[in-house]
Order: structure tokens, then C-alpha cells, then sequence
């Protein structure tokens, strides 16, 4: 009996030395696969494309906005993320989203991207550290969106604009940071410097936006008029004035009818030139008016479709205007009808108005 105790009793400590070694490796494996775990979980996120995985997951038409907005990405100082977001919608809406290493500017330290909806490149994401990981990963997080050079339909956003004025693209004042250009001389005003301070322009280049933008601009309080032109881009124009174009009307015609009679023999070289100063003046004193093959011959003319238009004020003492009529000369023996479009520049001196230069367009 005793020996039999004996034996139990080491079989029972046997068993516990046992059961205790099992359990000192059970819990050596379970932290071993804890911390085999910790350490893949800490290389997945130290790969750059774990962190692309997420990011294009959330390029949709409806998780694109949210992106932008998390990660605090400011495409550029005019457009809002919405205004990304709805640019973008039928882009993604066109095919599956994938990414692809950018070729010349993809590094380990710099990993850079370009994501694609189906086969057309739509963006370039660039991807920084966000610090180490306890296994001294680096953790990647979204860096920059650009977007710019998948959009070369757009064209550049290049503003011509009166010098002082103040231009706004939605709303966001442009500012000289992005002028390339400034007090530039334009015509129909080229000619006018010996009679008053010569209208300028300022030329702003804002780069590629997204969307088309919503140009506005303002002098001196006044809103001016945007024209666009697929050549030039976007031209803000000198304001008009109803009150000043209303008492200068009837003068205006009067000059445009005593040019138009000069020229077919009509009209007095001295009359017409009392209205003038500077490069007008000198113009119409060396004109080659048409009065030597009209000599002699019995005629009768009048105007017709007569029509002042582009009305531009630049200060109290110049401003321009484009002048049509069609001159209908009678010669018995036939017609002709002479259309005639003129842009002219008026200054002001000694209290009236003067014509100091003219165009023939």
C-alpha cells in the first residue's frame, strides 16, 4: 500500500508539472500569434497600398466629397471639395476605380499614385508618413490630391481685367499673387497720353480649376461685364455710362455722319476737324476720301442703321465707343451702300469733348 501511495503520488505531480507546462506553452503560443499578430497588422499598415486600398475605396460619386473634407485637402484656393465632388461624380461613374504606381515619382519614402476610373487617369494621390509604428513601420496616411493634370480639357483661367478693379472667382478675391502683367496699354486708348492719364489693364493667370468658375469684378463699386473667349480667356471690360452716353449721343452721330459725308465729297475737312485733337486730327487731314471720283457727278446719300455700342467710361475724361451705319449713296446710274464700323476714343479738354483717335475695324 505504501509503495502504491508512492506511485500516485509522483504520478500526481507528474500530471500537474504536465499540465502546467502545457499551459506555459498554450499562453506562449497565444501571445506568439498576439504578437505575431501586432506585428502583421503593423507591416499592412506600414504598406502604402493598405492606405491606397482605403483611399480609392472612397473614390464614388458619393464618397469623394467626405474624403476631401476628412483629410482636410484644399484643392485649390477658388473651388470648393463639393465643387470637386460634382465635377468628378460622372468621371466615376464611367468604370471600376484602381491606382497605379506614378512612374518618376513613386519612392518608398514618397509612395505617389495615380488612380484611375476604368482606363482614364482622373487624379494623382501622394501619400506621407504619419509617424512609426510600434514595430517602426511608418504609418501612411493621404498627403495630396491633385487633379490638375487629368483635367487638360479645361483651359487655363487667364483673366484680363481694368487696372484697380477687384476680381472675384467664386466669390474668392483674385489677388496679385497671380498677376503676370500689369498697367498693360490696350487699344482703342493708345493714342490719348498727351491729353489724359492712359487706361490700363492688369492680366491675372490663375492656373487650371476644375469647373467652370464664376468670374466677377467690380470698380471704383460699379459691376463690370465678363466676356469669354476660347483664345484669350476672360476679359473684364471698363464699366459703361447711361448718363454720360445719353448727353454724348447726338454728338457722337454727328461726327460719325460729318466723317462719312467727307468721304464721298459731301462733307467739310475743317467742320469734321474741329472735333478733333491729336492722332484723329491728324487722320482725317491726310484721308484718302473718295471725292475725286465722285467729282462732278450728281448723287444723293443718307445713313442708315446707325447704332453706338461697347460705350466704355475710364474716367471723368476719356472713354470709347464703336459707331455702325451703313452710308447709301444714290449715283442715278447705280448704288452703293458703304458699311462702316469705327471704334472712337473721346477725351475731354477745356470742358468739351474731344475725338483723339479712331479706328476703322
Amino acid at each position: 500500500m505504501p509503495r502504491n501511495n508512492k506511485r500516485k503520488k509522483k504520478l500526481s505531480i507528474f500530471k500537474k508539472f504536465l499540465c502546467i507546462y502545457c499551459g506555459i506553452l498554450l499562453l506562449a503560443g497565444v501571445i506568439t500569434l498576439i504578437m505575431l499578430h501586432s506585428l502583421l497588422k503593423d507591416y499592412e499598415e506600414g504598406m502604402p497600398s493598405g492606405t491606397m486600398d482605403k483611399i480609392v475605396n472612397q473614390f464614388t460619386p458619393d464618397g469623394i466629397g467626405k474624403l476631401l473634407s476628412d483629410n482636410d485637402v484644399k484643392v485649390n484656393e477658388f473651388e470648393t471639395n463639393d465643387t470637386i465632388a460634382a465635377y468628378f461624380t460622372d468621371r466615376l461613374n464611367d468604370g471600376t476605380v484602381s491606382y497605379k504606381k506614378k512612374a518618376g515619382e513613386y519612392s518608398e519614402k514618397t509612395p505617389v499614385y495615380v488612380v484611375y476610373a476604368g482606363d482614364t487617369p482622373i487624379a494623382k494621390v501622394e501619400l506621407e508618413s504619419a509617424g512609426k509604428n510600434a514595430h517602426k513601420f511608418n504609418k501612411w496616411t493621404l498627403g495630396t490630391i491633385s487633379f490638375g493634370d487629368f483635367t487638360k480639357d479645361l483651359a487655363e483661367v487667364k483673366i484680363t481685367a481694368p487696372t484697380g478693379a477687384d476680381v472675384y472667382i467664386n466669390g474668392v478675391q483674385v489677388t496679385d499673387t497671380y498677376k503676370i502683367e500689369s498697367e498693360v496699354k490696350f487699344a482703342p486708348c493708345l493714342h490719348v497720353s498727351d491729353y489724359v492719364t492712359v487706361p490700363t489693364n492688369d492680366v491675372y493667370d490663375v492656373g487650371q480649376l476644375i469647373a467652370k468658375p464664376d468670374i466677377t469684378a467690380k470698380l471704383n463699386g460699379k459691376d463690370l461685364t465678363v466676356d469669354y473667349d476660347k483664345k484669350t480667356g476672360y476679359t473684364i471690360y471698363y464699366p459703361s455710362d447711361d448718363e454720360l452716353y445719353k448727353s454724348m449721343e447726338s454728338r457722337i452721330y454727328t461726327i460719325a455722319e460729318q466723317y462719312g459725308a467727307y468721304i464721298i465729297n459731301r462733307g467739310s475737312l475743317s467742320k469734321l476737324s474741329s472735333y478733333m485733337v491729336g492722332t484723329a486730327a491728324e487722320y482725317v487731314s491726310d484721308i484718302p476720301a473718295i471725292w475725286a471720283y465722285l467729282w462732278g457727278k450728281s448723287y444723293t446719300y443718307q445713313f442708315n442703321n446707325e447704332s453706338i455700342t461697347n460705350f466704355r467710361k475710364y474716367s471723368d475724361k476719356c472713354f470709347s465707343c464703336d459707331v455702325y451705319y451703313d452710308l447709301y449713296v444714290d449715283y442715278k446710274t447705280g448704288n452703293t451702300t458703304y458699311k462702316t464700323s469705327l471704334t472712337y476714343t473721346f477725351v475731354k479738354q477745356n470742358g468739351t469733348w474731344m475725338l483723339a483717335d479712331f479706328l476703322i475695324n
